[in-house]
């Protein structure tokens, strides 16, 4: 497992950050993740989708709080083909 994500209302991803970091958990930037060379801004735009803070819980998972700022689903959010279980080869 990479990590766990939780979806939360775009407009308290900041409220979330600061509150962790005031209990004293260790948490990155907030990252606005876009389709450019290096999939992430560093300022919100039009084509960022998803605004992400990452930290870990006492156990070591890293965790992730997502806030969609855009539906997924416009031509050329997707550039691989979708796949599902039944795709398996192995």
């Amino acid at each position: 497992m990479n990590h766990i994500a939780f979806d939360v209302p775009p407009e308290r991803i900041e409220e979330y950050r600061e509150r962790l970091v005031a209990k004293g958990v260790d948490v990155g930037v907030v990252l606005n993740h876009d389709d450019s060379e290096f999939g992430v801004a560093p300022e919100m735009h039009d084509g960022v989708f998803v605004r992400s803070i990452y930290f870990k819980d006492p156990d070591g998972v890293l965790v992730e709080f997502a806030a969609w700022t855009r539906r997924v689903g416009r031509p050329g959010d997707v550039r691989h083909e979708p796949r599902t279980a039944a795709d398996r080869t192995a």
